[in-house]
């Protein structure tokens, strides 16, 4: 009960974080985390903020009774560390050719380890990780025939291990089939077993339902 309760209110902490920062923003959280990658456009700059918005904020986080510490919770740091990814990689791609050479790098160097992170978590899907990773080689490399082949060689990766996954995938659907076959045929042989009169070749009942599910089990797997 307790843990229910302190879910219920992560979650109303969170809306009410996200409707603070969407009222803040003026314009709102913008493209999601697939298309953060997306070659920078001329945007317009978000109306000033005003007195009414402001205590409009305030009014919606103040709404919301929060148990203390509950801001320092797993779950509540994970979802700011992701807002301020997010954050940090919208404004580098923004901002990416304003930058000197080696601040570049090394902005370019970070985004791409928390990539790393979060693709290995599964917090980021492929197409997530490889747009980003497509636009940090877009800001970072300037020689256009090295660009095109860092990236042509990223994208035939992320095919492979797409094609890797979905073999892998289809042999364990394979694999739970056949085994789901071998325990229907298990409990048909049991039923079979228990039931007969008399056990054939002189054999106890156990012995005899050994053997069979013995030769069962060598079927399923493929034994002449």
């Amino acid at each position: 009960m307790r843990y229910a309760k302190r879910l219920i209110a992560l979650l109303s902490v969170l809306l009410a974080v996200s409707v603070l920062m969407l009222i803040l923003r003026g314009n709102g959280r913008g493209a999601a985390t697939a298309r953060l990658a997306a070659p920078p456009t001329a945007v317009a700059a978000p109306p000033p903020k005003t007195a009414a918005a402001t205590a409009e904020a305030t009014g919606a986080v103040a709404a919301v009774r929060v148990e203390p510490g509950l801001l320092q919770t797993p779950q509540a740091l994970a979802y700011f560390e992701r807002e301020a990814f997010e954050q940090q990689a919208r404004r580098f791609f923004d901002t990416a050719a304003q930058l000197d050479p080696a601040a570049r790098e090394r902005e370019a160097a970070g985004l791409e380890q928390a990539v790393d992170r979060y693709e290995a978590a599964r917090q980021l899907s492929a197409g997530e990780a490889m747009n980003l990773r497509l636009g940090l080689i877009q800001a970072t490399v300037a020689d256009e025939v090295e660009r095109g082949a860092r990236q042509a060689e990223l994208i035939a990766r992320y095919r492979q291990d797409g094609a890797r996954r979905e073999a892998q995938f289809m042999q364990q659907q394979a694999a739970d089939a056949a085994f789901a076959d071998y325990k229907r045929r298990e409990a048909q042989i049991v039923t079979e077993v228990m039931a007969l009169p008399q056990i054939p070749d002189g054999l106890t009942r156990e012995e005899y339902l050994r053997r069979r599910l013995q030769r069962e089990r060598e079927r399923a797997a493929g034994q002449p």
